[in-house]
């Protein structure tokens, strides 16, 4: 297996331990806000003087949209952890210690940029891997390390989605080619920008979902 191989597995099991928690975390409080929403529209549907049919068929679509995302980031989330595990049974560790802290992710970080060195794709990645990287490092760091998250935002008020977007799916496709293909690297079959918009929209369901309960009780006690 090449170095590149190596320190991308282990990039991908630090980062998969590291962000096992919060995710668990902000799916398991998504749950809560769509069940207590379901409950408050099954409350209304099943009272007198409900919203009749096509009120009923239009809250059951908005219960569907917001819980769309979720399941989506909890079928990624599932399938990443599990082959982010099953890769450390075939791949050599880059380093005995195993620990997610800090220094290795960001150690480790550095060396998957190294190895993509003049590979097709080293802007993208290198990009890509700051700006995952930035969010974890002390204050200090992070002052330092902005301007290369500013290089991964793009530049332009309405383009940076479509930015961002394209530079990781540029990123994800050149890690892929140079880590041996999805054989060697299968956590880098999925589209990476799929997992992105489900955690986005999850964020949103927690958002839009809490100001919902609030109205939907508000409607329920006027009743």
């Amino acid at each position: 297996m090449s170095s590149l191989s190596e320190s991308l597995g282990a990039f991908a099991r630090g980062g998969a331990q590291l962000l096992r928690f919060p995710t668990a975390f902000l799916l398991g409080w998504a749950c809560i806000v769509l069940l207590i929403l379901t409950l408050e529209v099954w409350a209304l549907l099943a009272g007198d003087g409900g919203p009749g049919t096509v009120g009923a068929v239009l809250l059951i679509l908005f219960l569907a949209l917001l819980a769309l995302p979720v399941v989506v980031l909890a079928l990624r989330r599932r399938r990443w952890l599990r082959l982010t595990a099953e890769s450390e049974t075939t791949a050599r560790p880059v380093v005995t210690d195993t620990s997610v802290d800090l220094i290795r992710i960001d150690s480790l970080s550095d060396k998957v940029e190294d190895d993509m060195s003049g590979l097709e794709g080293e802007e993208d990645v290198r990009a890509v891997m700051d700006a995952f990287t930035e969010v974890q490092l002390p204050e200090a760091s992070r002052r330092s390390t902005g301007a290369r998250l500013t290089r991964a935002l793009g530049v332009g008020r309405f383009a940076v989605i479509g930015r961002v977007f394209g530079r990781m799916e540029r990123a994800q496709r050149a890690l892929l080619r140079a880590a041996g293909g999805p054989t060697k690297a299968p956590y880098l079959v999925d589209d990476l920008r799929v997992t992105v918009a489900a955690f986005a929209g999850t964020m949103l369901t927690i958002a839009v979902g809490g100001l919902t309960i609030l109205v939907m009780a508000a409607v329920l006690l006027a009743r």
